[in-house]
């Protein structure tokens, strides 16, 4: 077994590594799964795994943006993540900033009917925001120039997320090749930038324009209408697909998980969350949905963790790491 384990050293995995490596996982359960997305019944269906990436698609409107925002800040507070993000339509960058902080504080940001955060949780959720998350400049354009970026600021100890936002606004330099072709290269390219970094990155992915039914509804986008090509579906890790019907007033967004790669990771499926609109953040409700008597119309739930204090803020902390940081710049 030495003189096999010897000739395998040089450019392909060695036997005893992957021996051992195999054993530990056996005494741990098996496989593991990825992080968790922060709501329970999509856990049963997708978690996050490093070095993989997703896309995340659905028509325009459909709250994509939103929703993949949401799950950020779940990993955030929950799994040790920190997020690079490429989001030119979220401008100007405060306004992503507040909406983060809004998910955060589990309170509006802004004047209305609802409280509003005090100035000091305002404070408070701007420090939690800059310390778990970066954007990335618009200077950058194409896919790996970004992702490349992007994991120069991996922290030492944490885990990194890249969010591209959306891919049609990327600089996309095809050379001679056809547009298939070139989607097939970048995204073996973003499959090895995410395995050699150990990153999750998101794509967030417009399909192609789908015609409204007769009751003016649009079909729920498969990854076959993705625009461009059918290798997002082949290439992908994972992909999922938000969807809600926008010729009703309603919370519910559809959830649909159309691949996963990994079976250890998740399985495909779909389910349902809800939409507090006024912090911007998605919520399980189990119960039954309750119609108003006289108009038909679903009643609206706050999400049960509004105006809730948000775990633990390690202030010191995070200022001390951005005081580090500041000094290294």
């Amino acid at each position: 077994m030495t003189q096999v384990v010897s000739l395998f050293d040089k450019g392909v995995e060695s036997y005893d590594r992957l021996f051992k490596r195999a054993v530990s996982l056996y005494r741990h359960g098996g496989m593991p799964r990825g992080s968790s997305t922060g709501w329970p019944h999509l856990d049963s269906l997708y978690t996050v795994g490093e070095g993989q990436w997703t896309v995340v698609t659905g028509v325009p409107g459909s709250g994509k943006s939103e929703f993949v925002d949401a799950m950020l800040v779940n990993l955030a507070e929950t799994g040790g993540w920190d997020f690079a993000i490429y989001s030119p339509e979220n401008f100007p960058t405060e306004g992503h900033v507040i909406k983060l902080v809004e998910k955060r504080m589990r309170k509006p940001f802004g004047d209305g009917p609802t409280k509003r955060m005090s100035e000091q949780e305002a404070k408070d959720g701007l420090f939690w925001v800059f310390d778990n998350f970066f954007w990335l400049s618009p200077d950058l354009k194409t896919p790996d120039e970004l992702i490349r970026m992007a994991t120069e600021r991996k922290r030492e100890g944490r885990k990194l997320g890249v969010v591209l936002d959306p891919w049609n606004t990327l600089e996309h330099q095809r050379g001679g090749m056809s547009e298939t072709d070139y989607i097939s290269f970048v995204l073996t390219e973003v499959t090895k930038l995410a395995r050699g970094t150990n990153a999750h990155v998101w794509l967030v992915v417009h399909p192609a324009k789908l015609h409204r039914d007769r009751d003016g509804k649009r079909p729920i986008p498969t990854p076959y209408d993705i625009s461009g090509s059918a290798h997002w579906f082949n290439k992908a890790d994972n992909i999922l697909c938000v969807h809600r019907d926008k010729t009703q007033v309603t919370q519910e967004v559809q959830i649909l998980v159309q691949k996963i790669r990994f079976k250890h990771m998740g399985q495909v499926g779909e389910t349902k969350l809800m939409y507090d609109k006024v912090v911007g953040r998605y919520f399980e409700h189990d119960g039954p949905v309750i119609t108003d008597r006289y108009t038909g119309a679903p009643e609206l739930y706050a999400d049960p963790q509004r105006n809730m204090r948000p775990p633990t803020l390690d202030l010191e902390g995070i200022m001390e790491r951005q005081a580090i940081q500041g000094d290294s710049a």
